[in-house]
């Protein structure tokens, strides 16, 4: 069943540090890739390329993303606190086109070896993975990318991306009773305050900046601690 995984702040796994960029790995599930990436002005992110068989995904925590997309690379805006959905076969890059710093998280979904790959790189190591270069025919339509929008729930939730490998939804300081998934990882990142995460029978507590991830099977609550609260709930399979 595995056990709960809480990663502080800055605790990630490190496959990249410098000045002007550092990329932490925060899960390696099948299901779901994720790392935290710091980006310095001007800082260059990856060339024009295609998935096949996974959905790219960008939630800007800091700063401004700059995307791109289509086999001209045209430039799409991604401002903080926006979700951009890229799916298979649409021809995409990323950089930090602007003069301040940039900082978000990037999910794969499914994983198909991302995290490996990162290490990969990190250590010198040739190692292929779902990552190619841009079709002859153009690929999917440019516009079949999703930059933000949302669905607005009843209960104070926004529904930012709905899909079969993944879903991914912000919250306010709503409590969560406890409850278990039976077949479907849940994974948390706290966007501003603190959450109390009780899972596998530990009360954890979580500030901003924080990943938390809970198995299947495993029972878990989330409250807010100490005030008002937002983050991120993933799940995968959505």
């Amino acid at each position: 069943m595995g056990k709960p995984v809480v990663i502080p702040p800055g605790g990630g796994e490190v496959v990249g540090d410098s000045p002007d960029r550092r990329v932490e790995i925060l899960s390696d599930h099948s299901g779901l890739h994720a790392t935290w990436s710091r980006f310095g002005p001007g800082r260059d992110g990856a060339d024009l390329h295609v998935h096949r068989h996974h959905t790219d995904l960008f939630y800007v925590l800091e700063g401004e993303l700059t995307l791109r997309l289509g086999p001209e690379g045209e430039s799409v805006a991604v401002p903080a606190g926006t979700l951009a959905r890229v799916p298979p076969l649409v021809v995409h890059g990323f950089r930090n086109g602007t003069d301040a710093e940039l900082r978000y998280l990037n999910l794969h979904a499914p994983g198909v070896g991302f995290a490996d790959y990162l290490r990969a790189t990190r250590d010198g190591r040739a190692l292929s993975y779902d990552q190619h270069p841009p079709p002859a025919d153009g690929g999917r339509a440019p516009g079949d990318a999703v930059i933000g929008g949302g669905e607005a729930g009843s209960d104070g939730r926004m529904l930012l991306a709905d899909l079969p490998e993944l879903s991914v939804t912000e919250a306010w300081s709503g409590a969560e009773p406890a409850h278990a998934h039976v077949s479907r990882v849940a994974s948390l990142y706290v966007l501003e305050g603190e959450l109390a995460l009780t899972a596998g029978g530990q009360e954890l507590r979580a500030p901003a900046g924080t990943w938390a991830q809970v198995p299947a099977g495993v029972t878990h609550a989330v409250s807010a601690w100490g005030g008002p609260a937002r983050y991120l709930e993933l799940h995968s399979p959505g």
